[in-house]
């Protein structure tokens, strides 16, 4: 299976996951969150799920299920947070979905000077 169609998979479960972790997160704190907050929270619950997920694992459960990880292009391991960090950021930006239309990375990518490998490219045929 190619990278970018194991993107896309990681996207669409990675999306429910966090749709998951939303849904049962205002279940529990509903009668606690004033309404205004709830875009707020929802944004942070977004950025800690990916920034957390690839700063610790090098993956998210999408990628994970899929046997992809995020990798760094540089040799810099000092770098990598930053990376992650920037990476993460970059999700925020309306055109960053957009960008898989020009390139095979998209603009968190870019940016943050990383790629999706799979984690045993020999599991998979192309």
């Amino acid at each position: 299976m190619k990278i970018s169609l194991l993107r896309i998979v990681n996207f669409l479960i990675d999306t429910s996951i966090y749709g998951l972790i939303i849904y049962l997160f205002f279940s529990v704190f509903s009668q606690h969150i004033p309404l205004e907050n709830v875009k707020w929270i929802g944004i942070l619950i977004y950025f800690l799920y990916y920034f957390m997920s690839e700063f610790f694992f090098g993956q998210t459960i999408g990628k994970w299920i899929s046997k992809t990880r995020v990798v760094s292009i540089t040799d810099n391991s000092k770098f990598y947070f930053w990376q992650i960090l920037a990476r993460t950021i970059m999700r925020f930006v309306p055109l960053d979905i957009i960008s898989y239309i020009f390139t095979d990375r998209g603009f968190h990518d870019l940016v943050s000077l990383t790629k999706i490998e799979l984690v045993n490219p020999s599991d998979f045929d192309d």
